[in-house]
């Protein structure tokens, strides 16, 4: 104990001593490195900043280049199309366009480099072309997703036909491209890989890495362009200098010669210590090894015992290994109920996931969305069996994430009889019970839906509102449940005569009726309505209380007009006030809502039998 005190005393002072010295040099080599990287960035700034003013030349470079097509037109009056053909192709070819378009004033393609179409989303193409017709000058539209989920952007350019009086406006020049095709040829142009170029999301915020640059172009149009610049590992090695790891390294050097006498001092104490100290540890891991081969066997024979117990559940249960695409655990659920067993199924799910679910894939990747999200986990899919049919599935699923590994906890559910309940239970929520026809609000929902595609595609609309003449009198005359009948044969006529699957015939109420037309105009619902008429006719169903002494219908037609109708409603009212007129004017015939001159007009009226 006497000789044990200085070695203590000598060690604490050399430990201090190598303290002081490892600070001393760690906050040397952070000074160091703080200037190091200071400069470098200030560098990557300048670089970042140059390569994005040239780029925004290149951008204008591509709008001019487009513009001179624009003005050859412009002079010459609607190039041929052969010629306009050669020059869009020209510049496919040099400036790395998709396809080069000409849209009409309504936006419409009309011509089209090459033939293959790109889906544009219509806020996207109205704003640019918007933008364009305003200034008068190109104008680049805001990034859109192109099919295949790759950025991509169009230039408008305005078009004017100069032969005409005014000039007048001739429609769009528009240049379609992948943003990072554009980018790549551009740097492969430019010679001089110091970045590597991301488009930024809208609203996304840049990541947080020291060497990432954000710069905002200002392409022509007032659009904004957000990139991320990534310095590449040359530019990186050639602003980094080995110095203040030079000088780190040689502090540590002397650290590390103190700690090595300091070693050699306590070398035979250690091991003096080290072999106690093994002892007990060796005694102390006898016994731990024996409680856990304990537990181990208790938690082997729960473990079985759950086994066993799962494979009575109705339900499937799964754990899958989706790095290796194998089943750590299924029970007897999963692949007896779809007519496998066991080896039969874990093959074919190996070989190929989607021969057993049709969509694996996206229905993997709406699992993985739906956990980042946090939301819940319960997704509808289809199960093939063994003999080829499909079953539906309710899985319930939870991701989870261990060492680096992904594995999906799932739970399958046969729901056929839940969905089939469903399914009916829609069925008779939007059908007339006495007529068997679509009821007023699957008229309504019908209606918003075909007046959307009117104002998306600008096709016509036909809506026809039919009504019983005298209804009132035949049920006074032969009753209710007669008129109940009638209502029935009317409306099998009315479903009868619809030629198209897209018509729908509804029961209005009462005795009234309404016949959706989509993408018909007012010729094709004045004969639909004076087909109605002629069968009608020609069932001649007996009505002691009217004139004519058969059954007969007044019908009001209204053809959709977004100039004056910009709301669904006022289709109908207009059809109401046709039915109106041709109740008034001597019932059974149709007659026609105009919307130039505001007055009806009866196509047709048959004669009376």
């Amino acid at each position: 104990m006497t000789r044990a005190r200085p070695s203590l005393a000598a060690c604490l002072l050399l430990g201090l001593t190598l303290c002081i010295l490892g600070a001393g040099s760690l906050l040397l080599w952070q000074r160091l490195e703080n200037d190091r990287q200071t400069r470098a960035q200030e560098a990557l700034t300048l670089h970042a900043q140059n390569l994005a003013r040239q780029l925004e030349g290149h951008l204008a470079d591509l709008a001019d280049n487009l513009q001179r097509l624009a003005e050859r037109w412009n002079n010459e009056g609607r190039l041929r199309q052969r010629d306009w053909q050669r020059e869009a192709q020209r510049l496919i070819e040099r400036d790395g366009y998709q396809t080069i378009e000409w849209l009409d004033a309504a936006q419409r393609p009309r011509w089209r480099v090459p033939a293959q179409t790109v889906e544009i989303p219509d806020p996207q193409a109205s704003a640019g072309a918007q933008g364009a017709r305003e200034q008068g000058a190109p104008h680049f539209s805001d990034r859109f997703t192109l099919p295949g989920g790759a950025p991509g952007m169009a230039l408008y350019v305005p078009l004017y036909d100069r032969n005409t009086p005014g000039p007048g406006f001739d429609g769009y020049l528009r240049g379609t491209f992948r943003l990072d095709s554009l980018l790549e040829r551009w740097l492969l142009r430019l010679g001089e890989w110091r970045f590597s170029v991301t488009p930024l999301d809208d609203g996304a915020l840049p990541p947080d890495e020291a060497r990432v640059q954000r710069v905002v172009l200002n392409v022509p149009g007032g659009t904004t362009l957000d990139l991320l610049l990534r310095p590449t590992e040359n530019i990186l090695r050639r602003l980094d200098t080995p110095w203040p790891k030079v000088v780190l390294g040689a502090s540590l050097f002397i650290c590390l010669l103190l700690v090595a006498a300091l070693y050699l001092a306590l070398e035979n104490h250690r091991r003096a210590a080290a072999l106690l100290a093994g002892n007990r540890r060796l005694r102390a891991e006898a016994e731990r090894r024996r409680r856990t081969a304990a537990r181990l066997r208790e938690s082997r024979a729960q473990q079985r015992l759950i086994l066993e117990l799962t494979d009575f559940s109705r339900d499937g249960l799964f754990i899958l290994d989706l790095g290796t695409q194998t089943f750590l655990y299924m029970n007897r659920a999963i692949h007896l109920s779809l007519g496998y067993d066991r080896e039969g199924f874990d093959a074919l799910f190996r070989r190929d996931p989607e021969l057993l679910m049709p969509g694996y894939r996206q229905w993997l990747e709406e699992v993985r969305q739906l956990h980042r999200e946090g939301a819940p986990r319960l997704l509808q899919r289809e199960l093939r069996c063994q003999d080829g049919t499909l079953r539906p599935a309710e899985i319930s699923t939870q991701l989870v994430e261990r060492d680096g590994r992904e594995f999906l906890i799932g739970v399958s559910r046969d729901n056929t009889e839940r969905l089939r309940m469903e399914a009916r239970l829609q069925r008779l929520s939007q059908q007339d019970g006495l007529t068997g026809l679509h009821n007023r609000r699957f008229f309504d929902q019908q209606l918003q839906a075909e007046w959307r595609r009117v104002r998306r595609l600008g096709t016509p609309l036909s809506l026809l509102l039919a009504d019983i003449d005298h209804f009132k009198r035949y049920n006074d005359t032969l009753g209710h449940l007669a008129g109940d009948d009638a209502l029935r044969q009317v409306a099998r006529l009315l479903h009868d005569c619809l030629q198209r699957e897209g018509d729908v015939a509804c029961r209005y109420g009462g005795e009234e009726f309404a016949i959706i037309l989509a993408n018909t105009r007012r010729e094709g619902a004045e004969h639909l309505a004076a087909r109605i008429h002629r069968r009608l006719a020609e069932l001649a169903l007996p009505h002691p209380g009217s004139p004519l002494g058969r059954l007969t219908l007044s019908i009001g037609i209204a053809t959709s007009d977004l100039e004056r109708q910009d709301d669904p409603r006022r289709l109908v009212a207009c059809c109401d006030q046709a039915l109106y007129r041709a109740k008034h004017t001597g019932r059974n015939r149709s007659c026609v809502w105009c919307p130039h001159d505001g007055h009806q007009h009866s196509p047709s009226t048959p004669p009376a039998q």
